[in-house]
């Protein structure tokens, strides 16, 4: 009985070897394996950037490379799909030392039969699954699903490098929620949850799909992005404050959702380090929570004041 369908890349240069594996792989008791066979790296970098697999069996040695820097330029390229390393090698070495570099396992040519590589390629899938959602874990924040602080030290180093490669503007904004004290003193901390969650999706239906949304913690909130065209931040601030404004004045959940909110931007003119443009965005979001504070009589908007770092 087939369990699970499995999109397999094959990397192997030897057409007799290639034709023995493919015959294990159709041999599964439990699988079904749709097999690509490559027989160079680069054509099978090629195919890993215009297809998707579910495991990679990859040989070493290849015409045009050879031992662990094979490993790494596949893992380079697609660090998302599990890797068994096929190697002819009989000591454990090379093998463990590919697995060291991120590889799930590894066989050696001629020791392994048909349910041995069926085992494997299972065990593999399901332990780069877990690994995973174990890295996911340590960087998503537990309630709200945005990245947590880890995460935020992690990748924005990666927006500041793409705003460098690029002619477009980089922003960093951070968000807090006004009065969210008085939703936990007043209403309880299950309801202070709720707010958090509603505001934490209210972002991501806002900003663009590869905007970088953290929950620092509390209620602190960043968006960090590169802007497609100008001021396409205000415009997400903009919307923030419409649909803030509309879902108030439905008044469902018996608390208003408010935030205050700071901008920085940044160009590829100067090489600001991420310190300074959180001492900007923080002090920026101070000035417009208190001018929000001081006209807290008058209707709640964002009208986030921001400074630019070059």
């Amino acid at each position: 009985m087939i369990n699970r369908s499995y999109k397999v890349l094959l990397v192997e240069d030897v057409l007799m070897i290639a034709k023995i594996t493919e015959k294990m792989l159709k041999m599964s008791p439990t699988n079904k394996y749709y097999t690509v066979w490559k027989s160079r790296l680069d054509d099978s970098i090629q195919t890993l950037k215009g297809e998707e697999f579910d495991l990679i069996l990859l040989d070493l040695n290849l015409p045009d490379s050879s031992d662990l820097d094979t490993v790494s330029r596949i893992i380079e390229v697609a660090p998302e799909v599990p890797i068994i390393v096929l190697t002819a090698s009989s000591g454990d070495e090379i093998g463990l030392r590919a697995v060291q570099l991120g590889a799930q396992d590894f066989l050696v040519k001629g020791d392994f039969n048909h349910l041995a590589l069926d085992r494997a390629i299972s065990y593999s899938i399901e332990r780069h699954r877990l690994q995973r959602t174990i890295r996911q874990l340590a960087v998503l924040d537990e309630l709200t699903g945005l990245y947590n602080r880890r995460g935020f030290n992690t990748l924005n180093p990666d927006v500041i490098q793409r705003v460098k490669q690029t002619a477009l503007r980089g922003y960093l904004c951070f968000f807090d929620l006004d009065r969210f004290k008085q939703i936990n003193d007043t209403l309880g901390h299950a309801k202070g949850d709720e707010a958090l969650v509603e505001f934490s999706s209210t972002l991501r239906n806002v900003f663009r799909k590869d905007t970088l949304l953290v929950r620092l913690g509390g209620d602190e909130f960043v968006a960090m992005g590169v802007e497609q065209h100008p001021d396409q931040t205000m415009e997400a601030l903009r919307m923030l404050e419409i649909v803030l404004s509309v879902r108030n004045k439905n008044g469902v959940t018996g608390f208003n959702l408010e935030a205050s909110a700071g901008v920085v931007y940044f160009d590829q003119n100067g090489t600001p380090l991420i310190e300074e443009l959180t001492t900007g965005a923080d002090a920026a979001l101070y000035k417009n929570k208190e001018s929000r504070r001081q006209a807290r009589g008058a209707a709640s908007a964002i009208h986030p004041a921001h400074e630019v770092v070059t």
